[in-house]
């Protein structure tokens, strides 16, 4: 049995053309902690590189996101994505206490990602929404930030 067309494989390189792969560094939300004073922090996997197109989010699909009147930045990412369920990029997934998977691109800036809007991770990749923060993630609650 075959396993059908790849489609994104065989349109990639135009669209590669028009919107170029940029670096970025992905920290998955790997579920939460209560700290000491008894807020609840993210936690998150310690950052792994990765490749991502970046493309504007159209007004219809932010209308039905509910978002359209609110003033954030927000954009479609395209990017390579494992497939199994704990190591795949993810917005929230409250079952698994995921708060939503954070990008810092190469400019410095933090995406939080909020959706997941395409999910072909049985095929490497995903596309998400994602919006800008103002400021960068805090990962004091993982074991293996320094800080």
């Amino acid at each position: 049995m075959s396993a059908g067309l790849n489609l994104h494989a065989v349109v990639r390189g135009a669209i590669s053309r028009l919107h170029p792969e940029l670096p970025a560094t992905l920290y998955r939300s790997i579920g939460q902690r209560v700290d000491d004073g008894g807020s609840v922090k993210s936690v998150y996997a310690q950052g792994t590189m990765i490749m991502v197109q970046i493309q504007s989010e159209g007004a219809t699909a932010l209308y039905h996101a509910d978002r359209v009147g609110m003033e954030e930045i927000t954009r479609k990412l395209y990017l390579f994505s494992a497939s199994g369920l704990r190591e795949r990029v993810a917005g929230i997934v409250r079952p698994m206490s995921r708060g939503g998977d954070m990008l810092q691109l190469e400019d410095g800036t933090w995406w939080l990602v909020d959706a997941v809007i395409e999910d072909f991770t049985r095929s490497g990749w995903a596309s998400v929404r994602a919006t800008l923060q103002v400021r960068a993630a805090d990962f004091s609650a993982s074991d293996w930030w320094k800080g």
